[in-house]
């Protein structure tokens, strides 16, 4: 999906800030295009220099492993990293997420994996201070160009917080907001279909069919994030991202939301920080390992749980640390 349609006025801001002499401070990186590693690159890589986003444009490739293709890449991290004010939150990511799979950060609390998350769809915008470097490429653009509407980019890179925030407005209303004030809709007909359409694919419509004027918040916690996820997938999102959606669910509510993202992942590129490696373990194919501010290892799921590349994996998923 390409973003002709991200046009914002001329001297909007809120594109990428400008390139600071920070040193390289690891964290396995990837050549900035051209070309892919296998999951066999170990840390002490150089890294690689950013190319403008019109050299990289169209020379994305598929991510790979030792065992085999993992889908086209959706999205192409290159050495990005986060500013807050003075501090360096994050040191030169190179990440590259497959499209309709599920991705896991996994790391320690205050090692940057969220930070990361935020990036792909212009949050950390919304913090004073923060600067972001290096490029985050969406099928093959620039997400933080000057013409892209981060208002535009959020509608088609989604985001689930940790804690459910439905609107203070009825189950037909939370779903219906989106879809409404990006004009997705011509008539009501067309816009019950896309709340039905959404609450199924969700999970909840067999749940709320009946009380769909009812208040989204008088929902239990596992159903308010279901409903949040419903609101998310009713503008027709490309990517999900989930900033530990069942950190705060019982386990039957987690079980929920777990199946939820298994079926989505048919049709979505889903990116999900837990803080839970059983949850990463049931719920992704793809695994990203983070620490300190820095990518230490990434690869496929099972891979990085049996068979860990880095001591520092193999301390954090046997419990040394975290």
């Amino acid at each position: 999906m390409k973003f002709p349609f991200f046009r914002a006025p001329d001297g909007r801001e809120g594109g990428p800030a400008d390139p600071t002499d920070v040193p390289m401070m690891g964290g396995q990186v990837l050549p900035a295009a051209g070309t892919h590693p296998d999951a066999s690159v170990s840390e002490s890589m150089p890294a690689a220099q950013a190319e403008p986003a019109g050299a990289m444009a169209g020379r994305i490739p598929s991510v790979t492993s030792p065992s085999g293709p993992a889908g086209p890449t959706k999205i192409a991290a290159r050495d990005v990293s986060v500013f807050y004010g003075d501090k360096q939150a994050l040191f030169d990511v190179s990440l590259d997420i497959p499209d309709k799979t599920v991705t896991a950060f996994i790391g320690p609390s205050g090692c940057g994996k969220s930070t990361f998350l935020r990036c792909m769809n212009r949050m950390n915008d919304t913090i004073q201070g923060a600067r972001v470097t290096g490029q985050i490429l969406m099928d093959d653009q620039d997400v933080n160009a000057r013409t892209v509407d981060p208002v535009l980019l959020r509608a088609q890179v989604g985001m689930v917080f940790q804690k459910p925030n439905p609107f203070p407005k009825t189950i037909y209303e939370n779903v219906a907001y989106g879809p409404r004030i990006h004009g997705l809709t011509e008539s009501k007909a067309e816009m019950d279909a896309i709340v039905e359409s959404s609450l199924k694919k969700a999970g909840l419509w067999d749940e709320v069919a009946d009380r769909l004027h009812s208040a989204g918040t008088g929902l239990s916690g596992g159903q308010q994030q279901r409903l949040v996820i419903a609101r998310a997938i009713a503008v027709r999102p490309e990517v999900i991202l989930m900033d530990e959606p069942c950190s705060a669910l019982d386990p039957i509510a987690t079980a929920k939301i777990e199946e939820l993202i298994d079926e989505l992942r048919e049709q979505y590129c889903i990116v999900i920080v837990t803080h839970s490696m059983a949850q990463a373990a049931r719920v992704s194919q793809r695994t990203a390992f983070f620490h300190l501010g820095r990518l230490v290892e990434h690869g496929n799921t099972e891979e990085i749980f049996t068979n860990p590349r880095e001591r520092r994996t193999l301390d954090y998923i046997t419990g040394r640390f975290g």
